[in-house]
């Protein structure tokens, strides 16, 4: 796995992770503009998306999680680049 291909998907806002998709975890191919999970912060709802077409490497986090602004969500490896 070429390191240039990892993408690094982070928290746009502090908050709490209130849905998640359920196949999320590593091994899974995600398609572009698939929706990840949802992060929640006083009413503010956030859908967090692949922005590319891959393969997920690593979850670092899950529904309830407490998450703050920048921290790394998960992990995919880029396809069809």
């Amino acid at each position: 796995m070429a390191l240039q291909n990892i993408v690094r998907i982070m928290a746009q806002m502090s908050g709490t992770v209130v849905d998640m998709n359920p196949s999320l975890r590593p091994g899974v191919q995600v398609k572009e503009g698939e929706e990840l999970l949802t992060l929640e912060r006083m009413k503010l709802f956030c859908t967090v998306s692949a922005p590319c077409t891959g393969v997920v490497t690593a979850v670092m986090t899950g529904p309830g999680s407490r998450v703050s602004e920048g921290k790394i969500l998960l992990e995919m490896e880029v396809q069809g680049r």
